[in-house]
């Protein structure tokens, strides 16, 4: 006989995933960003955005290593039309750059807090070397009397290296990270294409100056790699939308970045000796094309020559002025070591030079070349740190982490002579983030803690 204490009912009560916790999130974001593009109050809505990546930080600490990367994508697409920077500058509003640079504090400290500064603390001397040269980069900056809000702004980008390096090498999941950037990735890259779509019948096919080309590209990269590990469609169908995005935006780098990453990928993967020095061979006529200013000329008339082609590329998509500038400050940037040779002249140093051809004077605080930014900013001591940095992050380059391999190698064998990847802070957390990856699947020894 059963008695009704021994009858078990069954539990009805609604199973939340993380997969639909996800989805209602996603909806959410969108839901409040339209209203906010009609209404008003986007800066509101960024800074809430960056309270609740907070929280999800505090209550799930694994998550902390994409929630920065995650916060960039949406502040380079959620803002409106007249803050966004466009290639030809008229829509230049500065103010933005604030509330991105409040909001990943507000994410980073929750991370830190959560995780505890002495646990952070245990990574390799060279990242602790490099920040010790990024902290002392910073003092020369305001001894030599630079810009005190670009002496910060660099070296915020600094800081946010070593920090998410060391979030992701003491914490992170690789498999984690990679599904977040894609489902994000894929969420940020529609909202872009409502933003194309409204503004199309206005500027057409044209270029904007944003981060957003970068963090989509690296997210497609690291979406195409894993499809080609695991043979997986979904991958792949997801690295072809994130990537629809720099094809939007006519960034030239990332399509050799995604191109390199590729041969890349597939050199490492193949256990064949001659199809890996193909591979390679690909790789590097693919890195000349990024580097050298006749490669990449040969490359753009070749492009230009096929029918309808020329009238269809934006503005400024046609030439290379932008690659011959960033070839002369390299050679600015030896310059900078024969009269600073150690430390450089810090952070918040200023460039100036003329760009051949363009009858343009170019004088900036910003150095695209990021080889030459290190130069600049931080001497020869900052070269020698930097590339101790790298050196330790490449030991961990493997089949294992064939996505996060492929695409940091292409970063620093391509994107880095056009942009400061490492260094800019809207891009420094993808990067600290990947290295931290890489180190800690490798295995590679921590500093013991003080």
């Amino acid at each position: 006989m059963i008695t009704s204490s021994s009858v078990v009912l069954p539990d009805r009560r609604p199973v939340v995933t993380a997969s639909s916790l996800t989805v209602a999130f996603c909806v959410g974001l969108l839901s409040l960003a339209g209203m906010a593009a009609l209404f008003g109050g986007m800066q509101i809505l960024i800074m809430g955005l960056a309270v609740a990546l907070a929280v999800l930080v505090w209550a799930r600490p694994k998550e902390a290593a994409s929630t920065a990367v995650l916060f960039l994508m949406a502040c380079n697409v959620l803002f409106p039309t007249v803050s966004r920077f466009d290639w030809t500058w008229r829509y230049y509003q500065p103010w933005e750059m604030a509330y991105w640079a409040a909001g990943l504090l507000i994410i980073t400290l929750a991370a830190v807090a959560r995780i505890g500064i002495s646990d952070l603390w245990r990574i390799p001397v060279s990242v602790k070397a490099f920040l010790a040269v990024a902290l002392i980069a910073t003092l020369v900056g305001f001894a030599r009397g630079n810009a005190v809000s670009f002496v910060a702004r660099q070296l915020y980008g600094s800081l946010l290296l070593v920090a998410y390096f060391a979030i992701a090498f003491r914490i992170g999941d690789e498999d984690l990270f990679l599904r977040r950037l894609r489902t994000f990735g894929l969420v940020c890259a529609a909202g872009f294409f409502v933003y194309y779509a409204a503004t199309f019948g206005e500027l057409g096919f044209h270029k904007e100056i944003t981060a957003l080309a970068t963090l989509e590209g690296a997210a497609g990269i690291l979406c195409f790699v894993k499809g080609l590990t695991e043979r997986g469609h979904g991958w792949m169908v997801s690295a072809l939308v994130l990537t629809a995005v720099p094809v939007l935006l006519f960034e030239r780098r990332m399509f050799v970045t995604f191109a390199v990453a590729a041969a890349l990928a597939l050199a490492i993967k193949t256990s064949s000796r001659k199809a890996r020095y193909l591979w390679l061979a690909v790789a590097l006529l693919g890195m000349l094309s990024a580097i050298l200013v006749s490669w990449a000329g040969f490359v753009l008339e070749t492009v230009q020559s096929i029918p309808g082609m020329r009238g269809a590329l934006p503005f400024g998509g046609g030439d290379v002025y932008s690659l011959v500038g960033r070839n002369i400050e390299l050679g600015l940037a030896v310059q900078t070591l024969q009269r600073s040779p150690i430390l450089g002249e810090g952070f918040g140093a200023q460039i100036a030079f003329e760009v051949p051809g363009a009858e343009e004077y170019v004088q900036q605080i910003y150095v695209d070349n990021g080889w030459a930014y290190v130069a600049v900013k931080m001497g020869c001591l900052g070269i020698l740190v930097f590339g101790w940095f790298l050196a330790t992050t490449l030991r961990g380059v493997s089949r294992k982490s064939l996505a996060l391999s492929a695409c940091f190698l292409s970063m620093i064998l391509v994107t880095m002579f056009s942009e400061p990847v490492f260094f800019n802070f809207n891009t420094s957390c993808l990067l600290g983030a990947m290295a931290g990856l890489l180190c800690a699947r490798k295995g590679i020894n921590a500093s013991p803690p003080p």
